[in-house]
């Protein structure tokens, strides 16, 4: 059986629709289930709907984790460019999320030891039970940038020079050099991966993913070596 499970959606609402429901169906399934989070543009209204809908149907999701899969390395928490504001704002406020129930990166304290930290907490939890990931336009997955090398543990990884100039670090004011990041390991390590692909500029990225090929120069094909992964996709 393939690794990835490709799903073509008819536009970006019926990709986040379909992504939506499979994590309102993973929290119905399993009150609390350790759940990791992309950040970025394409996850964007698939976590909105996620809590209109926990809301309207008075889910309870008290014993739900969540975890930030990366960060940027260098700027304050409160900086508009983070990963964390980005949570906060689309996920952990509205739903009221407890610290207790949320793993994260800090975005000014990334070292080795931040690394075996967030490791440890989600090893305590029973491992993560689904990863939300979206693709880069230059194939990473998480902050795991193309390399001849991949680091397969959690990491503080340099920026590929497009990476830099992604959309979210437009708000940052300083430069960003470095992210840090769950590895691939990590990642594989999951019970479910659900890969969200839209978004202008990724075309190229996808289609050497689709060729089932697992290469360190696109991260994201390492997908093929997971058991149960699912791609939603919609035309770029």
């Amino acid at each position: 059986m393939n690794g990835i499970t490709f799903q073509q959606q008819s536009d970006g609402r019926s990709l986040s629709e379909a992504a939506s429901e499979k994590l309102l169906a993973l929290i119905h399934r399993k009150p609390d289930a350790v759940i990791c989070l992309a950040t970025g543009a394409t996850p964007v209204m698939t976590y909105q709907l996620l809590v209109e809908k926990i809301i309207a149907q008075q889910v309870d999701i008290s014993r739900i984790t969540f975890v930030k899969l990366d960060e940027w390395v260098g700027l304050a928490p409160d900086n508009p460019a983070t990963c964390e504001v980005f949570l906060q704002h689309h996920i952990l406020q509205p739903l009221g999320i407890a610290p207790e129930n949320y793993i994260s990166f800090g975005s000014d304290n990334a070292d080795e030891q931040e690394c075996a930290r967030i490791v440890e907490q989600i090893a305590q939890r029973g491992g993560l039970d689904l990863c939300v990931l979206g693709i880069g336009k230059n194939g990473h997955l998480g902050l795991n940038e193309p390399d001849e090398k991949l680091d397969p543990a959690c990491h503080i990884t340099h920026l590929d020079e497009r990476t830099r100039l992604h959309e979210m670090l437009k708000q940052a004011n300083v430069p960003v050099e470095k992210g840090i990041t769950l590895g691939l390991r990590d990642i594989l390590a999951a019970r479910e991966v659900l890969l969200l692909v839209s978004g202008e500029g990724k075309q190229r990225a996808f289609a050497a993913l689709k060729e089932g090929k697992v290469t360190t120069q696109i991260p994201a094909s390492f997908l093929w070596l997971h058991p149960k992964t699912t791609c939603l996709y919609c035309d770029m």
